[in-house]
């Protein structure tokens, strides 16, 4: 491989593939092709072609996919296996065609048997079943191996597999909900260290040993075989030591001087009692990794330290959609097509009434001149109609169960905790995709029930505005689990809960009272219904209408208020 030749690298933004990436530059390497995915989708196989054939690369580091945790894996295991599938097919099979002298292709360890012999080696693949929790992303990963494979074998390509086993580094997501156990560990051991919290809690026993790879070793093994190996052999990449859950939290301690004690909750589970990988056949080629863990940590907690003064730390942020050319040409046509549709008689206040829907109910918990707070209930296998507030921001916070929002670019899988922010204009539903149905909060800004226009509605709503008091119940309101939160209320503080989810609203009248009783605990959605927060720079971190995951607002500092300040605090029991 010559410092002038064109190269790929497929996921460039993620863990490994920013790793690649530095290595490259590191080593002098001058024409690196990336994409982001709004560039260049890799499940489109007409724009994958398109690509290559403009670009011809030379060589390609594949460490593109569709990843998640176990939550995600269990719950959409039709869009792990589909987009996988689709993203290495489309890869793989455009190398070929565009003659590619060398490939790269990072799978992963969950690939080997759930019973595999310890360590495992190679030739375990195919031998059993695999971990329940992660069989469609690892039957994918299987695929895309057997691709090269088979593409090496009868065309000749020069495509290498690289299987690693858990990796840790610079440029991770660290928020504790939905990140790996050693990002998890900095940010959990970080924030009690901020706090001056007197223990931090681990889940399970702390006994699970685990292999833990620096991914600029990753990196460094990419480029260790591209240059000294070709042949369709596979190659675990790794340690080849185990090392365990409570031995790096010992490390993760220290590195980050944090004085408390770590206890373990026992209740939750340990998960598989060992995963190592047999990295004798690497080995033999002269490759082992460089990284010590102590000293890998190290470094990570210092891109972690460097990520938060720069605002660039990563963790999984508030979707946002934003309207697109569709959303314009369908508000436009129904403008044009139908009018204004027809709007029922209205009632002079939403409070104390639950608006029947044929999806399931909803009514008014809170509203301000700037933010109305509506509780939704939508029912199995119901989903509301796809429409767009002309004039109002929404924000939808997904309470309890697992939901689908669609619209004309994304669909996007929400479960409880997590939430989306939909910009005026834009066009979309919302799915149940559990037995018992789905909560969720929405909030509007500004409050405008009547500003809704439907596209399609399988209820035949679409030529229909907002809904009129002969929709609305008003008696056995108890019924619906109805409550509802007054500003005017002398409390500054007004909580309402049930077993699935609880609600807060808190108010602040000035930065003294917000300084001496705002406090973050993890896990919860914050939203603003008046003023907004600011880290020390005065930079807003939550705006009105706008909703943030604590973890955001946990790293930051100097977090405070400039004015009287109402804050949303959601609590989902499905991630507890």
């Amino acid at each position: 491989m010559n410092t002038n030749d064109k190269i790929f690298v497929a996921g460039h933004n993620g863990l490994i593939g920013s790793a690649i990436v530095r290595r490259l530059i590191q080593d002098g390497y001058t024409r690196i092709l990336t994409k982001n995915r709004s560039e260049l989708d890799l499940t489109n196989q007409a724009a994958v072609k398109s690509f290559f054939e403009r670009e011809m690369p030379d060589y390609i580091f594949f460490a593109a996919a569709k990843v998640g945790g176990i939550f995600a894996n269990t719950t959409y295991r039709a869009e792990f296996i589909y987009e996988n599938i689709m993203i290495q097919t489309n890869v793989i099979h455009c190398a070929f065609l565009s003659e590619v002298k060398k490939m790269v292709f990072l799978a992963c360890g969950d690939v080997y048997p759930v019973n595999c012999p310890q360590p495992a080696k190679e030739e375990c693949l195919l031998t059993g079943m695999l971990e329940a929790t992660c069989e469609p992303f690892a039957l994918a990963k299987i695929a895309g191996i057997k691709m090269c494979e088979s593409y090496n074998r009868q065309y000749g390509t020069d495509f290498i597999v690289l299987i690693p086993p858990n990796i840790y580094g610079p440029k991770q997501h660290y928020d504790t909900l939905n990140a790996q156990v050693l990002p998890s560990l900095i940010s959990k051991f970080h924030t009690a260290k901020v706090q001056n919290s007197e223990e931090v809690t681990i889940w399970g026993t702390g006994l699970p040993a685990r292999d833990f790879l620096f991914v600029d070793d990753v990196a460094d093994a990419c480029m260790f075989l591209t240059k000294e190996y070709s042949g369709t052999d596979v190659f675990n990449i790794g340690t080849g030591n185990c090392g365990t859950i409570l031995s790096l939290a010992e490390i993760v301690k220290e590195t980050v001087r944090y004085e408390g004690k770590i206890t373990f909750d026992i209740r939750k589970p340990d998960g598989v009692l060992q995963k190592l990988l047999d990295v004798s056949r690497i080995k033999e080629l002269g490759w082992q990794h460089r990284t010590s863990l102590k000293d890998g940590v190290e470094i990570t907690y210092k891109a972690f330290l460097d990520e938060i003064d720069k605002k660039a730390i990563r963790t999984s942020l508030i979707c946002q959609t934003n309207v697109c050319e569709k959303d314009t040409v369908a508000l436009k046509t129904i403008s044009t097509n139908n009018g204004n549709a027809y709007v029922n008689e209205q009632p002079n206040t939403y409070k104390d009434r639950v608006v029947v829907k044929p999806w399931g109910y909803e009514f008014l918990v809170f509203e301000n001149k700037v933010v109305a707070v509506w509780l939704l209930y939508i029912k199995k296998g119901y989903s509301t109609s796809m429409h767009c507030h002309p004039q109002k921001k929404t924000s939808l916070i997904l309470l309890s169960g697992n939901a689908m929002s669609n619209t004309f670019l994304q669909r996007r899988y929400l479960r409880g905790g997590d939430a989306i922010i939909i910009e005026k204009g834009v066009f979309h539903s919302t799915k149940t995709l559990s037995d018992d149905g789905v909560f969720l909060l929405e909030t509007e800004t500004p409050p405008n029930k009547v500003d809704l226009i439907r596209l399609e509605d399988r209820y035949g709503r679409e030529t229909i505005g907002y809904e009129g008091v002969t929709e609305m119940e008003t008696k056995n309101l108890n019924e619906f689990d109805y409550f509802h939160y007054e500003e005017s209320s002398p409390d500054t503080t007004y909580h309402h809960q049930n077993s699935r989810f609880s609600v807060t609203f808190e108010v602040f009248p000035n930065s003294d009272e917000f300084q001496r009783t705002f406090k973050v605990n993890g896990g919860e959605l914050y939203t603003s219904c008046e003023g907004g927060l600011l880290d020390a720079n005065n930079t807003a971190l939550l705006s009105e209408g706008n909703t943030q995951k604590a973890e955001i607002l946990k790293n930051a500092r100097g977090l405070h208020i400039s004015e009287k300040t109402i804050l949303l605090k959601t609590l989902s029991n499905d991630i507890k």
